[in-house]
């Protein structure tokens, strides 16, 4: 299992070994060394830092018929809390994890980030949080807040985000000024696909994609052990890849982006206009409609799935993952889908990445939000990106 270095919050080799103890526990520094595949002289750096740290410590020796007898090391998953936020077009949901990605609380609020003192409703939101931490004296590493759109990895500064109208918004230094406390900021879907590689099924997968789909799409990257985010973060805009020539236009200004085609906003809106549902209906209405056999709602959710997979079978073929995990509130409408997307992702997909496992998971509204407290519990020991850029 090979663990990159590249991170917006620095070395994930030191959260790596955080995040197999939380996973496995009772481990020692030989056996942590080889599912890691790192050197031991790495791993016995890292434990002794996080050993004076309070992070981890020493359990009982154990013997063994042969050899000296071992030390397991495990977490302390109360001796630090993170807070994740996400901020969404309507809302901002909140969890407070442990150390282990344990929840203990969690919280939403109605939002409107159209507001001229947007910034400073969140600022205020968080701050209560924080306060209500100190006085339950759970110890915070910091704040993780995750962003549709952008986000500059060096400076946690929101460069574009069509979902909340916030363009070269500087979002982790003013939150880092007004709350006094460590702000990372992360684009949402980034967040939750560094959160899967530590914690989910992905720590075991050094190359897969995560295929986020709601009222907008996105894509995640694992590559070569490391969330990929590519050049100031841009990468991982899936939902506006371009697959009509002739196309509705976009919320980006551009024409015929998958994401008019495929996400949960554009096929309701679609099934509106078609008299398919009434024209308050939700996605729950367009779900119960197609399970009845309404042949205009499956037709039109059949044609999503086939523009999915054939987009989908392009980035596989480019970037040639092991695993592609698909998320996002598109799941109440996965089986309607699920038979022309897989058809059209076989069809074109090259014969060398026909292997490729396509799961799907099931849809939690504190999925980002948890994503985001990963964002802190990925930097208790590193030296975070964007406090260095930032002078803190």
């Amino acid at each position: 299992m090979r663990w990159g270095a590249g991170s917006v919050s620095g070395d994930m080799t030191r959260t790596a070994v955080l995040a197999i103890l939380a996973r496995h526990g009772g481990l020692s520094r030989a056996e942590i060394a080889e599912q890691l595949e790192l050197s031991p002289a790495t791993i016995t750096t890292i434990t002794r830092r996080l050993l004076d740290a309070g992070l981890v410590e020493e359990g009982e020796p154990r013997t063994s018929h042969t050899g000296r007898p071992s030390i397991p090391l495990e977490l302390v998953p109360d001796s630090a809390h993170a807070l994740g936020v996400q901020v969404a077009h309507e809302h901002v949901t909140g969890v407070l994890t442990q150390l282990d990605a344990t929840v203990v609380h969690g919280f939403r609020h109605p939002f409107d980030p159209s507001r001229p003192d947007a910034v400073d409703v969140l600022t205020t939101l968080i701050r209560s949080e924080i306060e209500s931490a100190a006085e339950r004296r759970l110890p915070l590493l910091g704040v993780g807040i995750a962003v549709p759109g952008v986000v500059e990895p060096e400076t946690g500064t929101l460069r574009m985000s069509v979902r909340l109208g916030w363009t070269g918004m500087p979002l982790a230094a003013r939150m880092r000024a007004a709350l006094g406390v460590p702000v990372f900021v992360d684009n949402d879907i980034s967040a939750v696909t560094a959160a899967e590689r530590l914690y989910g099924a992905g720590a075991d997968c050094a190359d897969f994609l995560l295929v986020a789909i709601g009222e907008g799409i996105g894509l995640g990257m694992v590559l070569d052990g490391a969330p990929y985010r590519g050049a100031a973060g841009a990468a991982g805009e899936f939902g506006h890849m371009p697959i009509l020539q002739d196309g509705p236009v976009c919320s980006c200004g551009n024409r015929g982006c998958l994401e008019t085609q495929v996400s949960t906003e554009s096929l309701l809106r679609r099934a509106r206009e078609l008299g398919i549902v009434g024209p308050a209906a939700s996605l729950e209405d367009l779900r119960a409609v197609a399970a009845e056999g309404d042949q205009a709602g499956l037709d039109l959710l059949h044609r999503a799935g086939e523009l999915l997979g054939r987009a989908l079978a392009g980035s596989v073929n480019l970037l040639g993952p092991e695993r592609v995990v698909v998320i996002g509130e598109i799941s109440m409408l996965w089986p309607f889908l699920a038979a022309s997307f897989h058809r059209a992702l076989a069809d074109h997909l090259l014969p060398c990445v026909r292997e490729t496992s396509i799961d799907t998971r099931p849809w939690a509204d504190d999925l980002i939000a948890i994503g985001a407290a990963g964002i802190v519990l990925a930097t208790p020991l590193a030296a975070p990106r964007q406090s260095i850029r930032s002078g803190v």
